[in-house]
């Protein structure tokens, strides 16, 4: 028997417009109501991003956001946190520098960049936050953050990805959600292993979840 149904986001649970059909939204409370099924976003956006879908659908369930680095329920504080010391982002700062890639991190709930520029405002998350300009990222003062990501062609990030994968083996989780974008989480942290805790917490096995995406 199910008892948990984990949905993603982008390219499963929203159509292109970034809409949820009303449709699906009527089954999914339903479901949740007749059977005692707990709803769980499980998405790569940031909390307030996953927080207006959560409202939509009118789950009461936690969200796990950020790629699994953080758990939090609508108006709580979080339930787990993962993030990436200012070390090791600066670090990676410098890799990117290097190689004249664009990163981009993120503090309470908004997104912090070098220089904002049009793949800052290609993330869907620009809609919903704010956007924090620090300057040069190998110099800036940093803070921890739960996910990095890094934009680029996707011959490029192939490459990237060897690199990144190479030189910090025990320290990042790199996940693909989209053939242009490379996501970091420390290492362990994945959608995957967090939602494994999350229903572990709920007493619920593997057999009794469903989980729903199109990606890693």
């Amino acid at each position: 028997m199910i008892r948990l149904i984990a949905l993603d986001l982008d390219d499963t649970l929203l159509m292109p417009d970034c809409a949820i059909p009303s449709d699906v939204i009527s089954v999914l409370q339903n479901t949740a109501v007749r059977y005692d099924v707990k709803i769980v976003i499980a998405t790569g956006r940031i909390y307030p991003s996953a927080r207006i879908y959560a409202e939509q659908l009118g789950t009461k369930s936690h969200i796990i956001c950020y790629n699994g680095a953080i758990i939090r329920e609508i108006g709580k504080e979080p339930l787990y946190t993962a993030e990436l010391d200012p070390d090791l982002i600066r670090r990676i700062a410098v890799f990117c520098r290097e190689r004249d890639l664009y990163l981009q991190m993120y503090h309470e709930d908004r997104i912090v960049v070098e220089k904002i520029c049009d793949k800052t405002l290609a993330d869907p998350d620009s809609k919903v936050t704010d956007i924090v300009e620090i300057g040069d990222l190998t110099k800036a003062e940093l803070f921890p953050s739960p996910k990095m990501m890094i934009f680029d062609a996707p011959e490029k990030l192939n490459q990237i990805r060897r690199e990144l994968d190479h030189l910090f083996p025990d320290e990042l989780y790199i996940a693909t959600s989209k053939e242009y974008l490379l996501e970091m989480m420390p290492k362990g942290v994945s959608k995957k292993n967090t939602l494994e805790r999350y229903a572990k917490s709920l007493g619920i096995g593997r057999k009794e979840i469903m989980a729903c995406g199109d990606n890693t």
